[in-house]
């Protein structure tokens, strides 16, 4: 459970840096030649989001007992692909969804948006990059959860319900972010839409709730944070 914890936290350092990091001074200094990009799309594609794909790696190392469980069946190697897909959609969606914004923030009106090309961009940012985004973590977590449930591997101890809580509530705030305050309501019909999956999930597995941590903290950080962000959203 050590390196599921460091993981965890490694997790939540990840979210806070991603948010501070979108409002800091980064967002206004141009990256020349030609302006192509903020410095803030370029620490977000190149560093940041790049850490959120290499944690997830290494909890599907941990799920996949160093990856020998990716030999035993076919269904195995499926959820492998799917995790795999769920990083090539996760990835290439945030890339698009950065240059659309880099884009349509700094040529077009944000708050009245016209014409085809910025309604392009508007689109590219807000939906599919989005979209494609919220996709592909979808597939990374199931396909963790679905590796657990074959083979669980640890036990939980009242510690170590004690230490997921907190990065639960850390992750959950970044959760609230995007479900509860975004533009469009696409970031909390991914959250709503995980949340009920991975409570079901956990609900027909809850004879062995305690040997299931991947999925208690993703079913705890999904609950709460999509519970904050409709009362945010709805309030």
């Amino acid at each position: 459970m050590k390196r599921l914890h460091i993981l965890f936290s490694l997790s939540s350092l990840a979210v806070v840096l991603v948010s501070i990091e979108r409002f800091s001074f980064t967002t206004h200094i141009l990256l020349q030649p030609y302006s192509f990009l903020r410095l803030h799309e370029a620490i977000q594609i190149v560093v940041l989001i790049l850490a959120t794909v290499i944690i997830p790696f290494f909890l599907f190392k941990e799920v996949t007992h160093d990856f020998s469980l990716l030999t035993k069946t076919k269904k195995n190697v499926l959820l492998g692909v799917l995790f795999i897909t769920g990083i090539y959609f996760y990835a290439s969606g945030n890339a698009l969804h950065e240059l659309a914004s880099f884009l349509f923030n700094q040529y077009c009106d944000v708050t009245q948006v016209s014409g085809q090309l910025c309604a392009g961009l508007f689109f590219n940012d807000y939906y599919t990059g989005n979209v494609l985004y919220f996709i592909g973590a979808f597939f990374m977590n199931i396909a963790l959860i679905l590796f657990e449930i074959a083979q669980p591997r640890f036990l939980l101890t009242r510690r170590d319900i004690l230490l997921i809580l907190p990065n639960s509530l850390i992750y959950a705030l970044a959760i609230v972010a995007y479900a509860g305050f975004d533009r469009v309501i696409v970031g909390l019909v991914y959250s709503l839409l995980t949340t009920l999956i991975v409570v079901s999930i956990l609900f027909i597995h809850r004879k062995e709730v305690l040997r299931l941590p991947i999925t208690n903290y993703t079913a705890l950080t999904y609950t709460i944070g999509t519970v904050l962000a409709c009362i945010v959203r709805f309030h």
